[in-house]
C-alpha cells in the first residue's frame, strides 16, 4: 500500500484532518507511525462507538501502531460522571466491550495496545507538563476547549479545567504521531497543537470523524440512556428504539442515515431495504448518495429504512450480547 492509498484509507468518512499535508508527510517518512484514540469510561457504551472502531481498523490496515486509551481519571474529573469507587470496574467493562465490538466487525485487537490512564498519568514528567500548561492557559480558554466534552455546571469543578490539559499531555507521553477522535474533541487538540510546541514536544496531526446523532437529536452520549442504543440492548429493545427515533420523510436531520453512512456502508459496502412489492419491493443500495437521494425525494420511507437498520444493528450486537452473557457480574459491578 503506497502513501496515497494509506492516506485515502485514513481520510474516508472523516470530517476533518489537521493537517492533510502533515499526515501525508508522516506517511511518506514513517513506515509504521503511531496513533491513539481515547475514551473515558463513564456511561454504558452505545452503537456510536462503531464509528471509531471502524476508523481504528482503517489505521491498522494503513500500517499504524495503534493505542486505545481508557482514560479512567478523566471519567472522574468530568464532574464525577464515574465515581472514584467504580473506576476500576468501568475500566474493565470498557476494555471488554470494546474488544467485543472489534470481534463483531472482525478486527484483530491483539494488534492493539490497551492502556489505562492512571498507569502513566501520575508520573513526574507528565504532571510537570500539566502544571506548566496550567500556568499558561486561562480558565475561560480551558473551558472553551473542553465545552463539548466536559459537563460544566453553574459552579464548575476544577477537574473539568484540568481535563483538557491532561488530554493534551497524553499525546507526547504515549509517543504518538496522530490523535484520532470524534470531532467533539477538536478544540482540545487544537489547543494542544499550540501548547505542546511550547513544551518542546512535537505537535500531532489530528484526525476527526463525525459524531453519531442520538435518537432524539444531539450527539449520541453514553450518559443519555434515552438518546442511545446500548450495545447490550435486546433485539426487541433495538427495534423499539429505532422505530421511535426522530426521522421525518425527506429530512436528512436524523440518526438513521448517519449510521448507514458511517457504519453499515463501510462494513458491508451497501444495504438492502426489504419491503412489500406494493411499496416498491426489495431495494439494494451500493451507493450511499443514491440511498440518500431517494430518501430526500421520498422514494424511500423512514419505516422501511428503520426496519433495515434495526436488522443490521442486531446483527452487529448479537456476538456482543453472547460474549457478555457470562459477564453479568462485571456489568452489575460497573453500573450498580
Amino acid at each position: 500500500m503506497d502513501t496515497t492509498e494509506k492516506f485515502e484509507l485514513i481520510k474516508r468518512n472523516t470530517q476533518e484532518i489537521i493537517t492533510e499535508e502533515e499526515l501525508i508527510t508522516l506517511l511518506d517518512e514513517k513506515k509504521n507511525p503511531a496513533a491513539y484514540w481515547g475514551t473515558a469510561p463513564t456511561g454504558r457504551v452505545h452503537i456510536g462507538y462503531f464509528i471509531p472502531m471502524l476508523k481504528i481498523a482503517d489505521f491498522l490496515k494503513a500500517g499504524f501502531k495503534f493505542k486505545i486509551l481508557i482514560a479512567d481519571l478523566h471519567a472522574y474529573l468530568d464532574d464525577q460522571k464515574t465515581p472514584w469507587a467504580l473506576l476500576d470496574a468501568r475500566t474493565e467493562y470498557y476494555k471488554e466491550i470494546i474488544k467485543a465490538m472489534l470481534d463483531s466487525i472482525k478486527v484483530d485487537y491483539k494488534r492493539l495496545n490497551f492502556i489505562t490512564g492512571s498507569e502513566f498519568q501520575l508520573g513526574n514528567e507528565y504532571m510537570l507538563d500539566v502544571l506548566r500548561m496550567s500556568a499558561e492557559v486561562t480558565l475561560n480558554r480551558a473551558k472553551r476547549a473542553a465545552a463539548e466534552v466536559v459537563r460544566f455546571t453553574e459552579e464548575p469543578k476544577v477537574g473539568g479545567f484540568i481535563y483538557p490539559l491532561m488530554q493534551i499531555e497524553d499525546v507526547p507521553t504515549l509517543e504518538v504521531d496522530v490523535t484520532y477522535s470524534g470531532v467533539d474533541q477538536r478544540h482540545i487538540y487544537m489547543l494542544g497543537r499550540e501548547l505542546l510546541e511550547g513544551l518542546d514536544h512535537k505537535k500531532p496531526a489530528c484526525v476527526f470523524t463525525p459524531m453519531l446523532p442520538g435518537l432524539e437529536g444531539q450527539k449520541m452520549s453514553a450518559s443519555e440512556t434515552k438518546n442511545k442504543i446500548d450495545l447490550l440492548d435486546t433485539t426487541n429493545e433495538v427495534i423499539k428504539k429505532v422505530n421511535s427515533a426522530y426521522c421525518i420523510p425527506g429530512d436528512l436531520n436524523n440518526s438513521i442515515l448517519p449510521f448507514i453512512k458511517y457504519v453499515i456502508f463501510p462494513l458491508k459496502q451497501g444495504i438492502t431495504i426489504e419491503r412489500d412489492k406494493k411499496f416498491g419491493g426489495k431495494a439494494p443500495y451500493k451507493d450511499y448518495s443514491k440511498l440518500e437521494n431517494d430518501f430526500v425525494n421520498k422514494k424511500l420511507h423512514p419505516a422501511d429504512l428503520k426496519n433495515a437498520v434495526s436488522s443490521e444493528i442486531n446483527k452487529l450486537l448479537d456476538p456482543i450480547r453472547k460474549k457478555f452473557k457470562n459477564k453479568q457480574k462485571l456489568i452489575e459491578k460497573a453500573y450498580p
